[in-house]
Protein backbone atom coordinates (compact mmCIF):
# COMPACT_ATOMS: atom_id res chain seq x y z
CA UNK A 1 0.00 0.00 0.00
CA UNK A 2 2.84 2.32 0.58
CA UNK A 3 3.85 2.06 -3.43
CA UNK A 4 0.28 2.43 -4.92
CA UNK A 5 0.09 5.81 -2.55
CA UNK A 6 3.31 7.01 -3.89
CA UNK A 7 2.57 6.29 -7.13
CA UNK A 8 -0.49 8.55 -6.91
CA UNK A 9 1.19 11.08 -5.30
CA UNK A 10 3.82 11.45 -8.08
CA UNK A 11 0.46 12.10 -10.19
CA UNK A 12 -0.15 15.54 -8.59
CA UNK A 13 0.97 17.95 -11.50
CA UNK A 14 2.25 21.26 -10.94
CA UNK A 15 0.30 24.25 -10.14
CA UNK A 16 -2.12 21.68 -8.43
CA UNK A 17 -2.48 19.99 -4.32
CA UNK A 18 -4.46 17.36 -3.67
CA UNK A 19 -5.51 16.70 0.45
CA UNK A 20 -4.85 13.37 1.85
CA UNK A 21 -8.71 12.38 2.24
CA UNK A 22 -8.62 12.61 -1.93
CA UNK A 23 -5.57 10.27 -1.89
CA UNK A 24 -7.49 8.40 0.73
CA UNK A 25 -10.11 7.91 -1.48
CA UNK A 26 -7.79 7.12 -4.95
CA UNK A 27 -6.76 4.69 -2.72
CA UNK A 28 -10.63 3.49 -2.66
CA UNK A 29 -11.34 4.13 1.26
CA UNK A 30 -11.23 7.77 3.11
CA UNK A 31 -10.38 5.31 6.25
CA UNK A 32 -7.09 5.72 4.69
CA UNK A 33 -6.46 9.15 4.89
CA UNK A 34 -4.08 8.58 8.32
CA UNK A 35 -2.17 6.72 6.51
CA UNK A 36 -1.67 8.52 3.47
CA UNK A 37 -0.33 11.51 6.24
CA UNK A 38 2.25 9.14 7.25
CA UNK A 39 3.21 7.73 4.46
CA UNK A 40 3.76 11.53 3.26
CA UNK A 41 6.18 12.17 6.74
CA UNK A 42 7.73 9.01 5.41
CA UNK A 43 8.85 9.92 1.68
CA UNK A 44 12.36 9.93 1.02
CA UNK A 45 11.43 10.84 -2.76
CA UNK A 46 10.77 14.26 -2.99
CA UNK A 47 11.39 14.64 -6.90
CA UNK A 48 9.21 11.82 -7.75
CA UNK A 49 6.48 11.88 -5.06
CA UNK A 50 5.51 15.92 -4.77
CA UNK A 51 4.09 15.38 -1.03
CA UNK A 52 4.41 19.32 -0.75
CA UNK A 53 1.78 19.06 -3.07
CA UNK A 54 -0.33 17.06 -0.78
CA UNK A 55 -2.85 19.14 1.60
CA UNK A 56 -5.26 19.34 4.40
CA UNK A 57 -8.97 19.36 3.38
CA UNK A 58 -9.63 22.81 4.57
CA UNK A 59 -6.80 24.46 2.60
CA UNK A 60 -4.41 24.74 5.16
CA UNK A 61 -1.12 23.84 3.99
CA UNK A 62 -0.17 20.74 6.55
CA UNK A 63 2.78 19.41 8.02
CA UNK A 64 6.09 18.87 6.05
CA UNK A 65 9.21 17.19 7.00
CA UNK A 66 11.48 18.75 4.49
CA UNK A 67 11.13 22.11 6.38
CA UNK A 68 7.90 22.56 8.07
CA UNK A 69 4.85 24.00 6.78
CA UNK A 70 6.65 27.42 6.24
CA UNK A 71 8.62 25.85 3.64
CA UNK A 72 5.92 24.41 1.94
CA UNK A 73 4.01 27.35 1.44
CA UNK A 74 6.84 28.79 -0.27
CA UNK A 75 7.48 25.97 -2.41
CA UNK A 76 3.49 25.98 -3.35
CA UNK A 77 3.34 29.63 -4.30
CA UNK A 78 6.55 28.98 -6.86
CA UNK A 79 4.77 26.24 -8.53
CA UNK A 80 1.90 28.70 -9.21
CA UNK A 81 -0.31 28.19 -6.21
CA UNK A 82 -2.21 30.91 -4.27
CA UNK A 83 -1.15 30.62 -0.28
CA UNK A 84 -2.22 32.98 2.03
CA UNK A 85 0.13 32.35 4.81
CA UNK A 86 -0.52 28.92 5.40
CA UNK A 87 -3.51 28.32 3.80
CA UNK A 88 -4.33 28.14 -0.03
CA UNK A 89 -6.73 30.22 -1.03
CA UNK A 90 -9.90 28.95 -3.10
CA UNK A 91 -8.61 25.35 -2.29
CA UNK A 92 -11.30 24.33 -5.30
CA UNK A 93 -9.22 25.97 -8.19
CA UNK A 94 -6.32 23.65 -7.74
CA UNK A 95 -7.92 20.43 -6.31
CA UNK A 96 -6.35 17.37 -7.73
CA UNK A 97 -9.50 15.33 -7.18
CA UNK A 98 -10.07 11.21 -6.69
CA UNK A 99 -11.41 11.43 -10.25
CA UNK A 100 -8.48 12.82 -11.48
CA UNK A 101 -6.22 10.29 -10.57
CA UNK A 102 -5.54 7.22 -12.28
CA UNK A 103 -6.13 4.34 -10.03
CA UNK A 104 -7.08 0.42 -9.41
CA UNK A 105 -8.69 1.34 -6.12
CA UNK A 106 -6.74 -1.26 -4.21
CA UNK A 107 -8.71 -1.12 -1.34
CA UNK A 108 -11.54 -1.41 -2.80
CA UNK A 109 -10.35 -5.27 -3.96
CA UNK A 110 -9.20 -6.03 -0.35
CA UNK A 111 -12.42 -4.91 0.90
CA UNK A 112 -14.10 -7.59 -1.31
CA UNK A 113 -12.03 -10.34 -0.35
CA UNK A 114 -12.83 -9.28 3.07
CA UNK A 115 -16.37 -9.75 2.05
CA UNK A 116 -15.95 -12.80 0.12
CA UNK A 117 -14.58 -14.47 3.20
CA UNK A 118 -17.91 -13.10 5.49
CA UNK A 119 -19.89 -15.48 3.05
CA UNK A 120 -17.90 -18.72 5.16
CA UNK A 121 -18.59 -17.03 8.40
CA UNK A 122 -20.81 -19.14 10.60
CA UNK A 123 -21.18 -17.65 14.19
CA UNK A 124 -24.00 -20.44 15.25
CA UNK A 125 -23.14 -22.42 18.61
CA UNK A 126 -20.23 -24.58 19.34
CA UNK A 127 -21.26 -28.33 19.81
CA UNK A 128 -18.03 -29.72 20.35
CA UNK A 129 -15.90 -29.99 23.53
CA UNK A 130 -13.31 -27.16 23.80
CA UNK A 131 -10.13 -28.60 25.42
CA UNK A 132 -7.57 -25.22 25.14
CA UNK A 133 -7.85 -21.78 24.64
CA UNK A 134 -5.53 -20.02 23.34
CA UNK A 135 -4.75 -15.98 23.73
CA UNK A 136 -3.18 -13.60 21.06
CA UNK A 137 -2.01 -10.78 20.50
CA UNK A 138 0.90 -8.53 17.87
CA UNK A 139 3.32 -5.90 19.38
CA UNK A 140 5.02 -3.61 17.23
CA UNK A 141 8.16 -1.89 16.97
CA UNK A 142 7.99 0.12 13.40
CA UNK A 143 7.28 -2.47 10.72
CA UNK A 144 8.86 -5.31 13.24
CA UNK A 145 6.27 -7.06 14.43
CA UNK A 146 6.13 -9.58 17.81
CA UNK A 147 3.12 -12.13 18.03
CA UNK A 148 2.78 -13.79 21.30
CA UNK A 149 0.17 -16.93 21.92
CA UNK A 150 -0.28 -18.18 25.40
CA UNK A 151 -2.29 -21.33 25.72
CA UNK A 152 -4.30 -22.75 28.91
CA UNK A 153 -6.00 -25.40 29.79
CA UNK A 154 -10.08 -24.55 28.98
CA UNK A 155 -11.31 -26.75 32.16
CA UNK A 156 -8.60 -25.82 34.85
CA UNK A 157 -7.57 -22.77 33.68
CA UNK A 158 -4.11 -23.26 34.41
CA UNK A 159 -1.15 -22.13 31.64
CA UNK A 160 0.04 -24.44 29.48
CA UNK A 161 2.68 -22.56 27.39
CA UNK A 162 3.99 -19.41 25.38
CA UNK A 163 5.34 -18.70 22.17
CA UNK A 164 6.77 -15.55 20.35
CA UNK A 165 6.91 -15.58 16.65
CA UNK A 166 9.06 -12.24 14.70
CA UNK A 167 8.12 -10.95 11.51
CA UNK A 168 7.79 -7.74 9.47
CA UNK A 169 4.34 -6.31 8.84
CA UNK A 170 4.24 -5.25 5.57
CA UNK A 171 0.72 -3.96 4.67
CA UNK A 172 0.50 -0.35 6.65
CA UNK A 173 -2.38 0.30 9.65
CA UNK A 174 -5.35 1.20 8.42
CA UNK A 175 -8.56 1.43 10.62
CA UNK A 176 -11.26 -1.86 9.91
CA UNK A 177 -8.20 -3.39 7.63
CA UNK A 178 -6.00 -4.80 10.47
CA UNK A 179 -6.48 -8.79 8.81
CA UNK A 180 -3.98 -7.53 6.35
CA UNK A 181 -1.33 -6.36 8.56
CA UNK A 182 -1.47 -8.89 10.86
CA UNK A 183 -2.67 -12.54 10.13
CA UNK A 184 0.26 -13.33 7.75
CA UNK A 185 2.40 -12.48 11.02
CA UNK A 186 0.79 -14.73 12.88
CA UNK A 187 0.41 -17.40 10.83
CA UNK A 188 3.21 -19.82 12.10
CA UNK A 189 1.80 -19.73 15.18
CA UNK A 190 -1.69 -20.99 13.95
CA UNK A 191 0.26 -23.99 12.43
CA UNK A 192 1.00 -24.49 15.90
CA UNK A 193 -2.34 -25.70 17.31
CA UNK A 194 -4.26 -28.69 17.60
CA UNK A 195 -8.37 -29.16 17.29
CA UNK A 196 -10.54 -27.90 20.08
CA UNK A 197 -8.82 -24.80 20.97
CA UNK A 198 -10.29 -21.28 21.21
CA UNK A 199 -8.85 -18.32 20.21
CA UNK A 200 -8.88 -15.46 22.24
CA UNK A 201 -7.82 -12.66 20.14
CA UNK A 202 -7.09 -8.67 20.96
CA UNK A 203 -9.21 -7.67 17.97
CA UNK A 204 -12.78 -7.31 16.81
CA UNK A 205 -15.19 -10.14 15.63
CA UNK A 206 -18.76 -9.30 14.13
CA UNK A 207 -18.52 -6.57 16.32
CA UNK A 208 -17.16 -4.76 13.19
CA UNK A 209 -18.65 -2.07 10.46
CA UNK A 210 -18.64 -4.91 8.10
CA UNK A 211 -19.21 -7.81 10.13
CA UNK A 212 -15.95 -9.15 9.74
CA UNK A 213 -13.25 -7.98 12.04
CA UNK A 214 -10.02 -9.52 12.58
CA UNK A 215 -10.58 -12.26 14.59
CA UNK A 216 -13.48 -13.14 12.39
CA UNK A 217 -11.14 -13.35 9.32
CA UNK A 218 -8.80 -15.42 11.62
CA UNK A 219 -11.50 -18.48 12.53
CA UNK A 220 -12.42 -18.16 9.12
CA UNK A 221 -9.08 -18.56 7.54
CA UNK A 222 -7.92 -21.25 10.01
CA UNK A 223 -11.13 -23.17 10.70
CA UNK A 224 -10.68 -22.14 14.82
CA UNK A 225 -13.24 -20.92 17.17
CA UNK A 226 -12.28 -17.60 17.56
CA UNK A 227 -13.85 -14.64 20.15
CA UNK A 228 -12.55 -10.96 19.68
CA UNK A 229 -12.08 -8.39 22.17
CA UNK A 230 -11.95 -4.86 21.85
CA UNK A 231 -10.98 -1.94 24.46
CA UNK A 232 -12.67 0.54 21.80
CA UNK A 233 -16.22 0.30 20.76
CA UNK A 234 -15.76 0.39 16.71
CA UNK A 235 -19.51 0.03 16.15
CA UNK A 236 -22.97 -0.76 16.99
CA UNK A 237 -25.51 0.96 20.30
CA UNK A 238 -24.98 -0.68 23.91
CA UNK A 239 -27.71 -1.50 25.39
CA UNK A 240 -29.04 -2.86 29.20
CA UNK A 241 -28.79 -6.28 29.86
CA UNK A 242 -30.15 -9.01 32.30
CA UNK A 243 -26.84 -9.35 33.84
CA UNK A 244 -24.88 -7.45 35.83
CA UNK A 245 -21.65 -6.19 34.35
CA UNK A 246 -22.95 -6.58 31.42
CA UNK A 247 -24.47 -5.07 28.70
CA UNK A 248 -25.40 -6.04 25.24
CA UNK A 249 -23.88 -4.22 21.71
CA UNK A 250 -26.50 -4.11 18.93
CA UNK A 251 -26.47 -3.44 15.61
CA UNK A 252 -29.27 -1.16 13.61
CA UNK A 253 -31.31 -4.19 13.31
CA UNK A 254 -31.33 -4.69 17.33
CA UNK A 255 -29.58 -8.08 16.70
CA UNK A 256 -26.67 -9.24 19.31
CA UNK A 257 -23.47 -8.20 17.48
CA UNK A 258 -20.91 -8.57 20.81
CA UNK A 259 -21.34 -7.29 24.60
CA UNK A 260 -19.52 -4.40 26.66
CA UNK A 261 -18.38 -6.28 29.74
CA UNK A 262 -17.29 -4.57 32.85
CA UNK A 263 -13.72 -5.32 34.21
CA UNK A 264 -12.85 -6.53 37.69
CA UNK A 265 -12.03 -4.09 40.59
CA UNK A 266 -10.26 -0.64 39.36
CA UNK A 267 -10.99 -1.63 36.11
CA UNK A 268 -14.60 -2.08 36.55
CA UNK A 269 -15.75 1.30 34.76
CA UNK A 270 -14.27 0.56 31.80
CA UNK A 271 -15.83 -2.29 29.73
CA UNK A 272 -14.13 -4.74 27.18
CA UNK A 273 -15.90 -5.30 24.00
CA UNK A 274 -16.48 -9.09 23.47
CA UNK A 275 -17.63 -10.57 20.51
CA UNK A 276 -17.80 -13.85 18.37
CA UNK A 277 -15.74 -14.00 15.82
CA UNK A 278 -15.96 -17.65 14.34
CA UNK A 279 -17.77 -21.15 15.15
CA UNK A 280 -19.67 -20.11 18.04
CA UNK A 281 -22.16 -17.80 18.66
CA UNK A 282 -22.17 -14.56 20.89
CA UNK A 283 -23.45 -16.16 23.86
CA UNK A 284 -20.69 -18.93 23.83
CA UNK A 285 -18.48 -15.92 23.69
CA UNK A 286 -19.24 -13.87 26.76
CA UNK A 287 -19.65 -16.77 28.46
CA UNK A 288 -15.80 -17.79 27.68
CA UNK A 289 -14.65 -14.26 28.21
CA UNK A 290 -16.00 -14.03 31.73
CA UNK A 291 -15.01 -17.35 32.64
CA UNK A 292 -11.37 -15.96 31.87
CA UNK A 293 -11.68 -12.55 33.26
CA UNK A 294 -9.37 -11.63 36.25
CA UNK A 295 -9.03 -8.13 35.49
CA UNK A 296 -10.45 -5.66 32.33
CA UNK A 297 -9.00 -7.96 29.50
CA UNK A 298 -9.70 -11.82 29.87
CA UNK A 299 -6.56 -13.51 31.39
CA UNK A 300 -5.33 -15.60 27.61
CA UNK A 301 -5.01 -12.22 26.04
CA UNK A 302 -3.95 -10.18 28.85
CA UNK A 303 -1.01 -12.87 29.21
CA UNK A 304 -0.37 -12.76 25.21
CA UNK A 305 0.02 -9.06 25.49
CA UNK A 306 2.32 -8.77 28.35
CA UNK A 307 4.71 -11.32 26.67
CA UNK A 308 4.32 -9.56 23.00
CA UNK A 309 5.34 -6.46 24.79
CA UNK A 310 8.34 -8.20 26.26
CA UNK A 311 9.47 -9.49 23.10
CA UNK A 312 9.40 -5.78 21.78
CA UNK A 313 11.03 -4.21 24.40
CA UNK A 314 14.41 -7.06 24.73
CA UNK A 315 14.22 -6.70 20.89
CA UNK A 316 14.65 -3.26 21.21
CA UNK A 317 17.24 -3.35 23.73
CA UNK A 318 19.12 -5.95 21.66
CA UNK A 319 19.38 -3.50 19.33
CA UNK A 320 20.33 -0.44 21.29
CA UNK A 321 23.28 -2.58 22.96
CA UNK A 322 24.58 -3.20 19.38
CA UNK A 323 23.96 -0.05 18.21
CA UNK A 324 26.55 0.79 21.47
CA UNK A 325 28.96 -2.12 20.42
CA UNK A 326 29.01 -1.08 16.97
CA UNK A 327 29.72 2.74 17.47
Amino acid sequence: MWKETYDLVAQVPLGKVTTYGEVAKALGDIVASRFVGLAMSMNDDVVRVPCRRVVQSDGSVGGYTGGGPEKKARLLRKEGVEVVGLQIRELERYLFTEADFRTSYPLRRLRARQRSLKRRLDVSPFRGVFRTIAGMDVAYDGDRAYAAMVLFDFESGEELGREVVEGVAEFPYIPTYLGFREIPVIAPLMARLEPGTVIMYDGNGILHPEGMGITSQVGVLFGFPTIGLAKKLLCGTVVAYHEAGVRRVVDCHGRTIGHAVSGVGRDSTRPVYVSAGHGLSPEQALRIAVRFMRHRVPEPTRQAHIVAEAARRAARKKDSLRSVRGG
